[in-house]
């Protein structure tokens, strides 16, 4: 930018609202007049960059999406800054606000007070055997009316009404975008988003996937030619048991009208000159579930034959239905996700066939609760949050950006709104006190995520030129004012907000807030065993003693570095680094390293 022999500029950032504003930003913080020239491109195929940079476009084409991005910049800051401060100051409490963070929140306590105010309520069905199939009435209420149907079925039999076999099919899925590709490995895997996000931007930087922050599940049209030999060499790499050839159906996901800053992820060409086993195992998982997906998107679509029979008896209609199936396609791909429970096939009746019952008897079940969030269900409620109320065409819809959701959920655990609770593999996030005092406090206004949904159908009509920046913002600041000016303290809110014990760091085991008591450091989840008694041998055996910075150093870091430690058999002072590990059977074990390089445990 301050080069005397460049005349003009190029801003190839990605080709979206967000792209455009970083560029800009620097730009204007450079204090650079000169011309600008914006080349807008989808794909990084060699073609698509060449016709991209021989059709470059005047950068003033783009100044209303600049106006747009800078909007919704300064009105989240605006937002969160004159939020937090407010709430903080009059509940006596740090109470972070944002226009993305509190509406998630909000919707994690609306799911734990379901769950909670949740009362099973039983029904009945009535099961008829006739040795070789089971069908199965609609539910009762009452016990008694399903007894009722139990003594009008006097015959022993049920008459078939309906027999029918259709065929039917399932498309493949469709490539990952980031927020799809953190869920399944929640799901399968166990990991939070955040560490899908870290596992997938290191393949990225490896050049080992394509970029990762993307909200698209498509590729451009230019890459569809490029598609059947990357799959073919990727599948001599990847080999599947029990399938020798791959089908490849390209055109499945190819769709340039769907593709916005990025295409969906997928792998390079680079994987074959890449010693994968020597990659990190978070990252061989990573990259073998984008592979994978690829297998399976370009794949022949999963056949069953689905049967239903619907038999009468005693004037009670009652129904089975089975599934058989045709042909893997797709799924043979991705067997190990698939549920081991299979259906039995049905026989073979027709319309007016006698069943004889060999048995009949009556079943009790009881209806569930909803189910607590994992990181896999609320990324989904955050990409689905105020879709229907959003344009169209917004470029962002749903609760944050793929890029944006994973810190989002890692704050709200890291400031102590969220919890994580549950084993290593399934882990629910669970509203803390403190999370649900703020929502409850909080206007609904702010909660809601109706206001993004708003703010993005303005930010539509800025790119157009259809709306003024500036009545959005005064639109933003009367807001602030009127929250500000007539927002009421709630009655009470002393005992709502009742101070928590403060945290000072994160358990080792579980992950939920470590807790100073008078004691020792417990972790606030009181199924885990993790602790640390600050009448602690080991410390007292080199003069130390428990502190609140030694053990949120030994938390977040697993070590810290102590001075003037003392000797119990010598009475000399040294200094170390001390060590903590928690082993597998969730034993702490302490150990020294000196300068020397030796190790004392």
């Amino acid at each position: 930018m301050e080069r005397k022999d460049v005349e003009s500029l190029v801003c190839a950032t990605d080709a979206g609202r967000e792209g455009e504003l970083i560029f800009r930003l620097v730009y204007h913080q450079c204090h650079c007049k000169k011309s600008i020239e914006r080349l807008w491109i989808s794909s990084m195929e060699d073609s698509a960059i060449q016709e991209g940079f021989a059709h470059l476009r005047p950068g003033s084409d783009y100044d209303a999406l600049y106006e747009a991005a800078l909007c919704r910049e300064r009105a989240d800051w605006l937002v969160g800054i004159n939020a937090t401060r407010l709430f903080s100051t009059l509940y006596g409490q740090t109470l972070n606000v944002g226009r993305v963070m509190t509406p998630t929140l909000a919707m994690a306590v609306m799911r734990e007070t379901a769950i909670a105010a949740f009362r099973p309520e039983p029904f009945y069905t009535v099961q008829l055997d006739t040795g070789n199939m089971k069908l199965t009435s609609e539910r009762f209420k009452d016990k008694a009316d399903a007894e009722v149907v139990v003594s009008r079925c006097t015959e022993n039999k049920a008459i078939v009404t309906k027999a029918e076999k259709k065929e039917k099919s399932e498309k493949p899925p469709l490539l990952y975008d980031l927020t799809s590709l953190q869920r399944e490995a929640n799901r399968v895997l166990g990991y939070t988003a955040q560490q899908t996000l870290d596992y997938a931007q290191s393949l990225y930087e490896k050049k080992l996937i394509t970029y990762p922050r993307t909200d698209s599940r498509f590729l451009t049209e230019d890459m569809e030619s490029m598609l059947p030999d990357m799959v073919e060499k990727l599948f001599s790499m990847f080999p599947v048991e029990g399938i020798k050839h791959i089908s490849i159906h390209a055109k499945q996901v190819i769709n340039g009208k769907k593709v916005t800053d990025h295409h969906a992820i997928l792998p390079t060409k680079e994987v074959g000159n890449h010693h994968l086993s020597e990659l990190p195992k978070g990252e061989q998982e990573v990259l073998n579930l984008v592979v994978t997906r690829l297998f399976s998107a370009v794949g022949d679509p999963y056949c069953y034959a689905e049967t239903v029979i619907e038999a009468t008896c005693g004037d009670t209609a009652f129904s089975a239905k089975g599934k058989t199936k045709l042909q893997d396609g797709w799924k043979a791909f991705e067997k190990r996700q698939e549920s081991t429970k299979t259906e039995k096939e049905l026989p073979v009746v027709v319309i007016n066939d006698a069943l004889e019952i060999a048995s009949m008897e009556i079943k009790e079940g009881k209806t569930s609760p909803p189910k607590h969030y994992t990181e896999d269900t609320l990324l989904q409620s955050m990409e689905n949050a105020g879709v229907d109320e959003m344009p169209e065409d917004a470029e962002r819809k749903g609760l944050g950006t793929p890029a944006t959701r994973a810190g989002i959920i890692e704050k709200l655990v890291r400031i102590g709104f969220l919890e994580r609770k549950g084993d290593k593999k399934t882990k629910h996030l669970i509203p803390t006190h403190k999370g649900i005092a703020l929502v409850t406090v909080m206007p609904e206004q702010i909660q809601s995520p109706s206001m993004t949904a708003d703010w993005e159908e303005k930010l539509l009509l800025i790119e157009r030129k259809e709306y003024s920046s500036e009545d959005f913002m005064q639109e933003i600041r009367d807001v602030i004012f009127h929250l500000v000016r007539h927002y009421e303290v709630i009655q009470d809110a002393e005992v709502l907000m009742a101070k928590e014990p403060d945290s000072v760091g994160k358990c080792p085991i579980c992950g939920s807030p470590v807790i100073n008591r008078p004691k020792g450091y417990f972790c606030a989840d009181k199924e885990c065993r993790f602790a640390l008694w600050k009448n602690n041998r080991y410390f007292e055996s080199i003069g130390k003693k428990l502190t609140d910075s030694v053990v949120e150093s030994l938390l977040s870091s697993g070590k810290i570095k102590l001075k003037g430690c003392k000797s119990a058999k010598t009475g000399r002072t040294f200094d170390a680094m001390l060590l903590m590990e928690v082993d597998e059977n969730e034993k702490i074990n302490f150990s020294m390293e000196f300068e020397n390089g030796g190790k004392k445990r």
